[in-house]
């Protein structure tokens, strides 16, 4: 884990998938699945490497706006998928994250300890974030501070969203915290100029993960949001 020097930080801004709510992995498997039936048959019966390269990309995107992912992955794959194809896999994924997701372990706790106000920067849509936020208890804590990129229409890694959560507490970007576990979000934060730190408790390849984040910018990465208020009052 990587320290950083003490500054005054007010205001606390938390991505929601992956940091607040165990979803990435109900989307990875829920991607790949359906990514995967349109893979060529030949592909599927053949070795499973281009499998195992779908999951691989399929994972370093999580934390993109769908759409923008699958663009990536059709292009990448020659998945050749069209508009019907984009609204299939968008409602069946956010429909497996909304019944099925859980707060990541500890965060409600952890966040009750915390005196920041605090607010939610998102890629997901504003439906998808009270939905899970609401079937896990955590609405009450991000009321009135709910951003989403995908609503905006400038989804991260633009910086829009952390700006808009920053505006919306009327504070400096320089005296909030994000807390976000992709690249995508990484660079949004600190595009916004918002000091960022790394989330790697629900990652699929955790060691993997805290380079990739620390590469793109969070000042340190940690793996248990026990360890938060640690770091926050550091």
């Amino acid at each position: 884990m990587k320290h950083t020097k003490n500054k005054h930080i007010t205001h606390l801004i938390c991505d929601c998938d992956g940091v607040l709510l165990d979803s990435e992995s109900i989307a990875l498997t829920v991607l790949h699945r359906q990514l995967a039936s349109y893979l060529p048959h030949s592909v599927v019966q053949g070795n499973g490497q281009t499998e195992l390269a779908l999951h691989s990309a399929i994972s370093e995107r999580l934390g993109m706006m769908t759409n923008q992912l699958l663009d990536e992955i059709s292009a990448q794959f020659d998945l050749g998928l069209l508009a019907p194809d984009y609204s299939l896999i968008n409602m069946v994924v956010s429909r497996a994250c909304s019944e099925e997701v859980t707060a990541v372990p500890g965060v409600i706790e952890v966040l009750a300890t915390i005196p920041l106000p605090k607010a939610v920067a998102s890629n997901s849509s504003l439906q998808r974030i009270d939905a899970g936020l609401r079937r896990c208890g955590l609405l009450e804590l991000f009321e009135g501070h709910i951003h989403s990129g995908h609503d905006m229409g400038t989804p991260k890694p633009a910086p829009d969203v952390y700006l808009a959560a920053a505006a919306g507490f009327k504070a400096p970007p320089q005296q909030c915290i994000a807390i976000d576990d992709s690249v995508t979000g990484v660079r949004s934060a600190v595009a916004a100029g918002i000091r960022v730190f790394g989330f790697t408790g629900v990652a699929h390849d955790r060691d993997q993960a805290t380079e990739r984040l620390l590469a793109a910018g969070a000042e340190l990465v940690f793996h248990d949001m026990q360890q938060l208020p640690r770091l926050l009052a550091a």
